[in-house]
This record gives C-alpha cells, sequence and structure tokens, in this order.
C-alpha cells in the first residue's frame, strides 16, 4: 500500500529527469497564491526509488513560499518507467469531475486530511470512462496513489472521477477537507489553468516514430487491420495506368501488394524495421528507395498517384507536418490525385477505456494533448508522438498545397482527404522540405546524405509542372 506522509520533507525530493507540463509565468504565480491561501491540498506522488513522480510545478511553489514540507504519497514499490509517466502525465488531468460523488458530512470544524473508507463513497453519476478505467489501472497495480477534496457537507469537488474508480475496486479514498465557503472559493481558483503540455523539452526524435507504423494485411481479425484510405478511396480509384507512390509507407504491405499485381508502384519509408533485429533500422534500404525514386522521376516524372497513409499522425513537429505536405505535393504531377488519411481528434477525446492494439505491444488509453493536438506515448524505452486533426483543421492544412481538397471519413472513423492541383511553393521551402524528407535523422547523429540526386530532379520536374500550369 502506498504511504501517505503529510509533511515529507521538500529537500529530499528528487525531480524526475522529464517533466512534460509548462507553466507560464502567470499560472505559476497563481499557482503560488492558490497554496498560499488554501495549502497545498493535493499531495505530491514519490516512486519507490524516491524520484518525484508528479508534483514538480507544486514543490517548486512551495519553495518558493518558504516551505520545506509537503504532503506526499509514497509508492512502495519500484513504479515502471512507463507507468512513472504516465503519472506525471495524469496527475493534473484526471481532476476530472463528470462523475458526481458525495462522501459522508462532517462536523464544521473538520480540516485537513482524512481517509474515507470506500463504502461510504455514495456514486450519483459517471462519467469519464477512459480516465476512470487508466486511474483503475494504476489503482490495482500500485494501490490508492490520488486524493479528493470535499467539503464538510459531503460534497466532491475535485477528483470524482478518481473516488469512482476507487469504490470500484474497493479502495479507501485520501480527502482533503474544508468548509463551505472555503470550498466555494478553492473551486475558483482551481478552475484556472495551471500548465499545458509542451512536449518539445522531451527532444522526441523523429526515427522513433517507427514504432507508431501499423500492420496493414497482417492478422486473423478481418478488416481491422486494412487501411481505410487504400480500401475506401485510393483502391477504388486506382487504374492500371497510373504511377503510384506512398510517402511513409511503412512496411509498404499495400504498395507489395499492388506491385504483385503488377501496378507500377514505388515507396519511401525513412525508417525501415531492419529484418530480424529489434528497434533496429534498415538505412540501406530506405536509400534504395530513394535511387528508385530518382530513376523512376528522371525517366518519366511526377506521380499520378501519391500516398500518405497516417504519417501526418506520426510527425514530430508542425514544421514536419510542413515537410511532408510540401513533399508530397512535390510528387505529384500536375493532373495527380494526392491521397491522404490522419486520425480524427474525437478518436483522442472520445477515447473509450482500455484500448490495446491486437498483438499488446502498447497500450493507449488516453491520450494527452497539447494546444497544437499532439500527444506523447512512452513505449519501448522511447517517446513518440501522434498529432491528432478535426476535419477543419485538416482541410485548412491541406489548402495550403493543394487547388482542390475534397474531404471523407475513413470505415474506422479516421479524417481522410482526396486533393488535386498541386500548388507552387518558393524553392527555398520546397528545397528545405526534400533534403529534410529525404535524408533523415538517424541514431548517433548519422544521415546517409544520399538524398541531392531526387532532390535535384524533383525540383526540375515541379519547376516545369508550375510553369505550365
Amino acid at each position: 500500500m502506498p504511504e501517505f506522509v503529510p509533511d515529507y520533507p521538500i529537500a529530499g525530493l528528487k525531480p524526475a529527469p522529464y517533466n512534460p507540463r509548462r507553466l507560464s509565468e502567470d499560472a505559476f504565480d497563481r499557482l503560488k497564491r492558490s497554496i498560499d491561501l488554501f495549502g497545498c491540498v493535493k499531495p505530491v506522488i514519490i516512486n519507490g526509488n524516491g524520484i518525484l513522480v508528479a508534483g514538480h510545478q507544486r514543490t517548486k511553489s512551495l519553495k518558493a513560499l518558504g516551505h520545506e514540507t509537503t504532503p506526499a504519497i509514497l509508492l512502495d514499490s519500484h513504479v515502471s518507467t512507463h507507468d512513472e509517466i504516465t503519472f506525471n502525465l495524469m496527475h493534473n488531468s484526471v481532476e476530472t469531475d463528470g462523475s458526481r460523488v458525495t462522501v459522508p458530512s462532517a462536523d464544521e470544524a473538520a480540516h485537513g486530511w482524512e481517509w474515507i473508507e470506500h463504502h461510504d463513497l455514495a456514486v450519483h453519476a459517471r462519467a469519464s470512462a477512459g480516465v476512470r478505467a487508466e486511474v483503475a489501472r494504476l489503482i490495482a497495480r500500485y494501490g490508492p496513489w490520488g486524493s479528493i477534496i470535499a467539503d464538510h457537507k459531503g460534497r466532491v469537488i475535485l477528483n470524482q472521477d478518481y473516488a469512482v474508480a476507487a469504490l470500484d475496486l474497493k479502495k479507501s479514498v485520501l480527502c482533503y477537507r474544508v468548509s463551505v465557503q472555503e470550498a466555494d472559493e478553492l473551486l475558483t481558483w482551481l478552475s484556472g489553468e495551471y500548465g499545458v503540455y509542451d512536449y518539445t523539452q522531451l527532444g522526441i526524435k523523429a526515427y522513433n516514430q517507427h514504432w507508431c507504423q501499423m500492420h496493414r494485411l497482417g492478422g486473423d481479425d478481418g478488416d481491422s487491420w486494412l487501411s481505410g484510405l487504400y480500401e475506401g478511396f485510393v483502391l477504388p480509384s486506382l487504374k492500371r495506368s497510373d504511377r503510384i507512390v506512398d510517402f511513409g509507407a511503412g512496411e509498404a504491405a499495400y504498395i507489395n501488394r499492388l506491385k504483385e499485381q503488377g501496378h507500377d508502384a514505388h515507396w519511401y519509408e525513412p525508417h525501415v524495421k531492419a529484418r530480424g533485429q529489434q528497434n533496429a533500422l534498415d538505412v540501406a534500404a530506405s536509400v534504395a528507395q530513394i535511387r528508385d525514386l530518382h530513376r523512376d522521376v528522371t525517366a518519366h516524372g511526377l506521380y499520378d498517384v501519391v500516398v500518405l497513409d497516417s504519417v501526418i499522425n506520426s510527425i514530430t513537429g508542425l514544421d514536419f507536418e510542413e515537410h511532408v505536405l510540401i513533399a508530397c505535393s512535390t510528387l505529384t504531377a500536375d493532373t495527380g490525385t494526392f491521397y491522404t488519411a490522419t486520425r480524427h481528434m474525437n478518436q483522442a477525446t472520445g477515447r473509450g477505456s482500455g484500448q490495446k492494439f491486437r498483438n499488446n505491444r502498447y497500450r493507449r488509453a488516453l491520450e494527452f494533448m497539447d494546444d497544437n493536438g499532439f500527444s506523447a506515448t512512452f513505449r519501448r524505452g522511447v517517446w513518440t508522438m501522434q498529432r491528432f486533426h478535426t476535419p477543419d483543421s485538416l482541410q485548412r492544412l491541406l489548402r495550403r498545397y493543394f487547388g482542390e481538397v475534397r474531404m471523407g471519413r475513413t470505415k474506422h472513423g479516421g479524417i481522410a482527404a482526396v486533393c488535386r492541383q498541386p500548388l507552387p511553393v518558393p524553392t527555398q521551402r520546397r528545397r528545405l522540405a526534400l533534403e529534410t524528407e529525404f535524408n533523415m535523422e538517424y541514431p548517433g547523429d548519422y544521415r546517409h546524405n544520399r538524398h541531392k540526386p531526387l532532390v535535384e530532379a524533383l525540383l526540375r520536374a515541379t519547376s516545369h509542372r508550375d510553369a505550365a500550369a
């Protein structure tokens, strides 16, 4: 069982080497003011190895105010790195109160910490299934690690979804009791913004994104492994005479099938997984694809069909998003068609509980998004990122690069787009995008530098295409 320590020495805390939340100066001042008025009403979380898992800004505020101790939950086992990061991401996010919970009333003089038995929790409404499922997973594994705030009449004002998860597991709940008046004032302070997710400091590398690649056309569970973009949009329109290129093709399942069927099909994946080697990349395979594209573009020009399937999901920043789309518009012939699909924002904000990939390689029950729709996940020992769009945001983005954009939906709820009329791009922006995308970074700061002939061929081809337009 975790141990609650109301006065843990701040000097003994060892911060985690990451903190994917950023606090503005105004928000930090607000947090200090809140603690000065009400005290620290929410414990920090400390791993079994003494690392501060969650509560970095709170302890920073306490120190700034001259406090030497903080309330803390001490986990009694060494938490895995993945779960340690999950605690960090969740701690300020599980303060969701879609559920409605009350606890027994208390004397008006009651103030401070107490434990409430699970059978004394009364649930009046349940909500936030995804949050509750992830909270429950962590409680089941590490014990009751969170807390709630309630007034002396029994109204819970913070972390009601946590309380529901604890009740379902028959676990007691740590509660900070305040007066009714304090509760109303505290709610006003708690409603403020206390930090946003900011993943730039994590230094996520593009080559780690190969862990996000989907397994296509495999397995035995029907069409759940089929590409909604290929099946719903590309294949029904593809003609035998079309030359097609798949940009960011991952394991290239569809392109290989099309090649077997006799189509003039090409592909590019900057981070090809090496066969039989865990977490290794086959740079030579990527270079071979670049050389194939160079020969093909030089001989036959730009492509009738360009496919970007789920790649926008897995970019690491807005600059890479621009580079990818410029590269794809560059590859598209003047009469060609560009197809793309990505994950809908609803698939993150409406995510249900306990979702797993079929082979259990990793698990994503919740997403924690920054202001640009990026989330970060720690898997296989590395950070990876995912990008979410709405139909409107994707359409606005694509209209920067194509004159005609037609939106659609994939079978499984993703956003699809069919684009035509590639637009001109300033030469320097196009060159930067192509040199970035066709000479990606690899572990050890390595770059293959075999991209230049292809880049020059594409610049010549688009120069002719845009001049003719």
